[in-house]
């Protein structure tokens, strides 16, 4: 039970317990007519009133103590002894309600609410107890009823719309919304929720009227113009969502968040120039964060190796840069621009950026097997063999890295290094034709050491994986 609006529980009953201490029942109070000429009568306490509020005490300490069994037991006493006592009910409820026996805390507060029909905190937490067992319908009607008499509290409104949205009737919970907007006023969170339901029921029209209607209030908020336009667009009415983007335009052009929106209004209405325009524009705001472009980028990047065009090609790239740009502290431009290098076979300008995305985080793997693989390409052996230590730090159980490094310490005459970052590789690795790489590469190394019997071993070893070169069988013939 929410307490916000309330006193608290503890105190409530702290105070119930000494107003039967030290106060009349109430019906005698109500029974004893004041005078100006005569003193108000005191009634006195009876033997069983003190009794009871003893047990009610006690029940209050084994509650409190989470004793709930004990509580109980003191309770049941309470009302058995004094059927009136709508207090005791409460307590009985809230322990039902502890043990999550809604049913039975529901039994209990309808006691105690016979018992005082106009405690409201005894109502709301029956409309809570029916929330728990799921009966919405028995919960909206209360709610309604205390709405009605507390018509601008905010708090008991969401719960009348909870409950109406679990009925689905959506067009009640939207004029439940409506009065909380003219107690707090226009409220984004709130305008969301109807669009979404309006959305729901299929009314795009209503759904970009709650837009319109904070558009009213705040005419040079360029989110409601871009959030309007784009549920039409979204629902396949772009006519309709354009006047709004062009709105928006007015007051800022160069928004990312608009330009996103453009860029598939232009790709809709078949502009594909416009569109991409309008996504450069996007992606070069520094606002727009990059987890909005990446996605974007993947997909225009997956095109680029697929189709391979040079029109394709120069916007991947056009879009990369734009990103690197905005967000140079970012990998995700950079490799972008260093794969689509190397994918034109430019491998000079694929090494340059990706040594940029090195700088800006060295432990990335498919950077480095991408890096790699560029400098074999330039037969750069040196520069690999120059970040051994990275290597060796960050990836020894890599087998693709380990190959490359084994492959450059080789071509740089490092045998024994080149030895022992080949067998690293095989190590970690099982598939069959890069197990047969391996042992080629190791049967080459193995003869530079001088090792003659291993080295056939190893090419014998390729051989049987997959290798049957002439070149590689005249070696194992001449060192047999």
């Amino acid at each position: 039970m929410n307490t916000a609006h309330r006193i608290p529980h503890t105190t409530f009953c702290l105070l119930l317990s000494v107003f039967l201490l030290i106060s009349p029942p109430a019906y005698a109070q109500k029974k004893q007519k004041k005078s100006a000429k005569q003193p108000v009568k005191q009634t006195e306490i009876t033997a069983d009133e003190r009794k009871q509020s003893v047990i009610f005490a006690d029940g209050l300490r084994e509650f409190y103590s989470q004793n709930y069994s004990g509580a109980t037991k003191s309770f049941q006493e309470v009302v058995k002894q004094n059927p009136k006592n709508d207090a005791a009910y409460y307590l009985l409820y809230k322990i039902a309600a502890e043990q999550q026996d809604y049913l039975l805390a529901s039994h209990y507060l309808k006691e105690a609410i016979k018992l005082d029909k106009k405690n409201e905190w005894y109502q709301i937490d029956l409309a809570e107890v029916y929330e728990k067992l799921g009966d919405y319908a028995s919960a909206v009607k209360i709610w309604e009823d205390i709405c009605k008499v507390k018509y601008n509290n905010e708090y008991y409104l969401m719960s009348l719309a909870n409950s109406y949205a679990h009925l689905g009737k959506l067009q009640e919970v939207i004029k439940v919304y409506d009065r909380i907007e003219s107690i707090v006023g226009k409220n984004d969170a709130i305008t969301e929720v109807k669009k979404n339901i309006w959305l729901y029921l299929n009314d795009v029209k209503n759904a970009v009227r709650e837009y319109e209607k904070l558009l009213e209030l705040y005419p040079h908020e360029i989110e409601y113009y871009i959030i309007a336009g784009e549920i039409y667009l979204s629902n396949n009415m772009p006519d309709k969502a354009f006047p709004f983007f062009r709105e928006a335009m007015q007051i800022d052009a160069q928004n990312p968040v608009l330009n996103l929106m453009l860029s598939n209004y232009y790709e809709i209405t078949k502009k594909p120039e416009e569109s991409f325009e309008a996504l450069l524009r996007a992606f070069s705001s520094k606002e727009l964060e990059i987890e909005e472009k990446i996605p974007i980028l993947k997909t225009y990047l997956a095109n680029a190796f697929r189709l391979q065009t040079p029109e394709i090609l120069e916007k991947t790239k056009k879009l990369a840069l734009t990103t690197a740009e905005a967000h140079p502290y970012d990998l995700e431009g950079w490799t972008a621009v260093a794969k689509l290098n190397a994918l034109e076979n430019n491998f000079p300008a694929a090494k340059l950026f990706y040594e940029i995305c090195i700088e800006l985080d060295e432990t990335q793997f498919s950077v480095w097997e991408d890096y790699l693989y560029v400098l074999s390409k330039l037969e750069d052996y040196q520069t690999i063999v120059a970040n051994e230590k990275l290597i060796e730090e960050y990836f020894p159980t890599h087998a693709t890295i380990q190959y490359g490094l084994a492959l450059a310490l080789y071509k740089e005459k490092q045998f024994e290094g080149a030895l022992r970052a080949a067998k690293q590789a095989l190590s970690f690795t099982f598939e069959n034709s890069f197990v047969a790489d391996l042992n080629l590469l190791l049967g080459d190394i193995a003869i530079e050491l001088g090792q003659k019997e291993e080295a056939v071993k190893y090419w014998k070893t390729a051989q049987r994986r997959g290798i049957s070169s002439p070149e590689l069988q005249n070696k194992i013939e001449a060192n047999q």
